[in-house]
């Protein structure tokens, strides 16, 4: 009895301090704040904080619930309202279950019906906690100051904004009920997977509404809030990330990614159960049975964030604002995608409606795009060139009643029972191993296909078979057994029919419900001065999410990697446009003839400027370039103009002059980045990073980031403009003739470059105009030849651009100071002589850019004048008659070649290279004058070759097959 009395009054005494001075306790509590977020601040500062702070109508909170973002183009109009509408409904207290509001305040905030807008205990013991752990360890914020957070202030992590919240939190715990506040909260709070509000949350992870969840539903809920990229029950993985040991699939029905389940959430869940026990919000029953539920089974995924995306420059906005978020603003990425997606930001995109348009036109025109070169087998399988299947026929991998078909021949049954699913057969098996241990075997569909009305090809993603690890394993030839105790558990994974055809029943495998049609293509265009996208589209004729963006994702870009990987990095260091290389047979380190030229008959044309090699595409120069500017140069160059994809270790790496001279990467590049890098010689030699936005403000137009260029030197202008002349020459009468914009290339002059992949799997074309870069790729999806190199490329880039410079004048390429053109001999690379003009082949001076201080101060001595006998075409001698010996001119290799050494290949210049024998028909003066047949056979053979080296005015298609 004492000791009850004494507590008594202790309560009664506490009691009417609560209710006497409010004001005072607001003071008290303000100031503990303070203290405790800035470490003993002085009382005006906190005072002036809360005198500054903005009015706030709390009566009017209800429109902000449903604050949306604005994309908005470059003019400042509006091309996309950014909303979550199918993941964020509102709903009224009365609407949300009993068992979400009592999880929610369980987790969140105990003391929520009973403090007044802040919990001074839970900031006395967050502070206690945080100085015992040295840094900021535990959240005081109760649900009214989250929700004031959410709706008035932003994410920053600065005193100012905590003392703001506090004050704000307990002004609105006085001017609204609780009911209402909770209301607003459970609307408002972000709970992963694109979700916004509860209701939005019953729709992303089980696909019902938020009055049929039941407990255990519910406590998982409301345990997200913390941390929801962590306690999200789902995880979305690239298909060849999913390991079917430790994922269970949720969804696997996109072609690029799967849905997965992730257990990560069951601690935080649980807790919030026990939570609700102890206050007695639920019954021990309750308890027990909700933590008995298995939540994975509940789990059906509705849809994500990316349901709203209407385009693929759109969806490169909203990520490139996310990362811009988590990185200028330190935000964590759920809070990224809250402001992105609730908060109602203004993004001003860099995109020119227009030009977006033009280029979607394009790409709606299937007559811009080849056919397939495919060969097929008798059962309609395309397959390689080696014969194995590429892509089954839809039909012959999938019956009428979505079965799998598995063909007798492809398995078998051991004695003891145990099905034996045969290796290189119809399904792919790969190993996965953890710590040089057999962890799993994945067992993959190969990829089918259909064809539409209009006989194009669409591409559907094969998935997994879904058969647990321990009851899969190798035996000696490779085959995957699957034991006797699967099957006789799982009787419905398989029947047979009358042909002895194994049948998988849908459950147990999967493969993509969407097509894709190919060939794909992917274009982006750029202002090469400021670094904006003006038009991006990542694939063509596709519908829905459109989660793989081909503008942004790598492919092998061929020759169109030798302007950045090869010839700026060489010009930069000292070569010149007329710099020579003999492009005769090369060696690789093995001793084998490579590379390969495109040209055949001859495979060599011998001495050659560099000019002429990017011009003709030529892969010997290429790679002898590469070879005397080193490799790691190549690399540097490629890293300073953007270029991320470089593989510079692990057992394959880009270190070799396959990938950075001739484009044969590990990896490639993305047409996003190529059309960057490109972009660097347009813009006299400044690289700047893509950017899709300028800047972003909030809904009040206050700019909140603003997206700066990021800007670096990679060459000189002298040296950018001697890279443009030479892109130029390529579009004027090179491999690329097909991107002119006018007949002559000079009233708004291209400069580019062609690219094709061995096959023709990838053609490229990247070029630029004094006004826009762009880049346009065109392939498959999987490894099938193009019906046209990358000539239909450079047509396509051509179509779009022509309307882009439709209205724009003419206009020139910058020619900075310091460039002087001074004529040459194009054979030697040195100042022409009277030997120069009388090739031959014709005059070989031409007029050419350099780099003051770099022109040639040597004179030609490739050409030499020599007496030969007319008869033998050898070096005359004393005994050889005056009337047959004649003066000509040759030219004489600075390094000696010898065909006789390279298996008998003889480059297109040797037949005028200076006989090195002399007369053996003339050997004494009394021997027979010997008269010139009357057809000069030589003669003729030279002016036949001449005919055939001109290049044809449709060159370019197969000038590029090959690269």
């Amino acid at each position: 009895m004492s000791e009850n009395s004494e507590r008594e009054p202790r309560r009664s005494n506490k009691k009417p301090k609560k209710k006497k001075v409010s004001f005072v306790r607001l003071f008290i509590l303000i100031t503990l704040i303070g203290t405790f977020i800035v470490g003993g601040a002085a009382f005006g500062i906190i005072f002036a904080i809360v005198k500054s702070a903005d009015p706030v109508d709390f009566s009017q909170m209800g429109t902000l619930l449903n604050e949306n973002s604005f994309i908005l183009d470059q003019d400042g109009n509006l091309i996309e309202k950014i909303r979550s509408d199918s993941l964020r409904t509102i709903v009224k207290y009365d609407d949300i279950p009993e068992n979400v509001r009592d999880a929610f305040i369980a987790i969140e905030d105990q003391d929520f019906m009973s403090h007044r807008g802040i919990n001074p205990k839970r900031i006395i013991k967050a502070l206690f906690e945080d100085i015992k752990a040295g840094s900021a360890v535990q959240g005081a914020s109760t649900i009214t100051q989250q929700l004031v957070k959410n709706l008035y202030l932003s994410n920053e992590k600065t005193a100012e904004r905590k003392i703001k919240e506090a004050y704000y939190a307990i002004q609105m715990d006085q001017e609204l009920t609780k009911e209402q506040i909770l209301e607003a909260y459970l609307n408002t709070a972000y709970l992963g997977a694109g979700a916004k509000g509860v209701q939005g949350a019953a729709y992303a992870y089980f696909s019902k509404d938020i009055k049929d969840l039941d407990l255990a539903e519910s406590a998982l809920i409301a345990g997200i809030t913390k941390n929801p990229s962590k306690y999200s029950p789902l995880k979305t993985l690239k298909k060849e990330d999913v390991d079917l040991t430790i994922h269970f699939i949720l969804d696997d029905d996109d072609e690029i990614y799967t849905i997965v389940y992730d257990e990560r959430y069951k601690e935080r869940q649980q807790l919030v159960l026990q939570i609700m026990k102890n206050e007695n919000k639920i019954t021990q029953e309750e308890y027990e049975q909700a933590l008995k539920e298995d939540i994975k089974t509940h789990l059906k995924p509705g849809l994500n964030t990316d349901s709203g995306i209407s385009s693929f420059f759109a969806d490169k906005v909203k990520q490139d604002v996310i990362e811009s978020l988590m990185k200028e603003l330190d935000k964590t990425e759920e809070e990224a995608i809250d402001m992105l997606y609730n908060q109602g930001l203004r993004i001003y995109s860099t995109i020119d409606v227009n030009m977006q348009k033009i280029v979607e036109e394009a790409y709606r025109n299937n007559k811009n795009f080849p056919s397939l070169v495919t060969r097929k087998n008798n059962s309609g399988d395309i397959i390689s060139t080696s014969n194995s299947i590429l892509l089954y026929k839809y039909e012959n991998l999938i019956n009428k009643s979505d079965s799998l078909i598995i063909p007798k021949s492809n398995y078998s049954y051991d004695p003891y029972g145990n099905l034996v699913l045969h290796n290189k057969k119809r399904l792919k098996f790969s190993p996965i191993y953890e710590n040089e241990t057999l962890k799993d075997i994945r067992i993959q569909l190969k990829d089918a296909y259909t064809q539409n009305e209009k006989k194009e090809y669409l591409i559907l993603k094969g998935g997994n078979l879904s058969i647990p690890a321990q009851y899969k394993n190798y035996d000696n030839n490779k085959n995957v057994i699957i034991s006797k105790e699967f099957l006789s558990t799982n009787p419905n994974f398989l029947t047979t029919d009358s042909n002895g055809n194994m049948l998988i029943s849908k459950g147990h495998y999967s493969i993509s419900s969407k097509s894709a049609i190919q060939p794909q293509s992917a274009m982006v265009i750029m202002d090469p001065h400021t670094g904006e996208i003006k038009a991006l589209v990542g694939g063509r004729n596709v519908t829905g999410k459109k989660l793989y963006n081909r503008a942004t994702n790598p492919r092998q870009p061929g020759s169109a990697i030798k302007p950045i990987g090869v010839y700026a990095p060489a010009i930069d260091n000292g070569w010149t446009a007329a710099t020579v290389v003999d492009d005769v047979p090369h060696y690789n380190a093995s001793g084998h003839l490579w590379p390969k030229n495109w040209y055949s008959n001859p495979s060599y044309w011998g001495l050659s400027t560099i000019r002429q090699g990017l011009k003709s595409s030529m892969n010997v120069m290429a790679v002898k370039v590469c070879e005397q500017i080193g490799i790691n140069t190549s690399i540097d160059y490629l890293k300073k103009m953007g270029i991320t994809t470089i593989v510079e270790s692990g057992r394959t790496t880009d270190k070799n002059t396959a990938a950075v001279a001739l484009g044969g990467m590990t990896k490639g590049i993305s047409p996003l980045e190529l059309t960057a890098a490109y972009a660097s010689l347009a813009n006299e030699g400044v690289y700047i990073k893509p950017k899709s936005f300028t800047k972003i403000t909030d809904s009040e137009g206050t700019v909140i980031l603003e997206n700066k260029s990021n800007k670096n030197i990679v060459v000189s202008p002298q040296v950018a403009f001697i890279m443009t002349d030479m892109l130029k020459s390529v579009v004027t009468d090179g491999t690329a003739t097909k991107a002119k914009l006018d007949v002559s290339n000079s009233s708004i002059p291209v400069a580019g470059k062609t690219g094709t992949t061995s096959n023709n799997y990838d053609a490229w074309f990247v070029g630029y105009t004094p006004y826009y870069v762009g880049a346009v790729w065109v392939g498959n999806d999987i490894q099938i030849k193009l019906s046209q190199g990358s000539s239909v490329s450079a047509k396509l880039w051509k179509t779009v651009m022509a309307d882009v410079h439709k209205n724009l004048p003419p206009k020139k390429f910058v020619k900075p100071s310091g460039i002087i053109s001074v004529s040459v001999d194009t054979v030697s690379g040195k100042l022409p002589t009277t030997f120069s003009s009388r090739d031959p082949r014709g005059s070989t001076v031409r007029s050419e850019y350099f780099i003051k201080g770099t022109a040639p101060t040597k004179y030609d001595d490739v050409h030499v004048e020599v007496e030969v006998d007319t008869t033998t075409n050898k070096l005359a001698t004393p005994f050889c008659p005056a009337t047959l010996v004649e003066k000509r001119v040759f030219t004489k290799r600075p390094i000696p070649y010898s065909p006789s050494k390279n298996g008998g290949i003889v480059p297109k210049d040797y037949i005028y290279e200076a006989p090195s024998t002399f007369c053996d028909l003339h050997t004494s003066f009394n021997d027979n004058i010997t008269f010139p047949p009357e057809n000069d056979e030589i003669t003729d053979s030279n002016n036949q070759e001449n005919e055939q080296s001109q290049p044809e005015e449709n060159m370019e298609e197969d000038v590029i097959d090959n690269n």
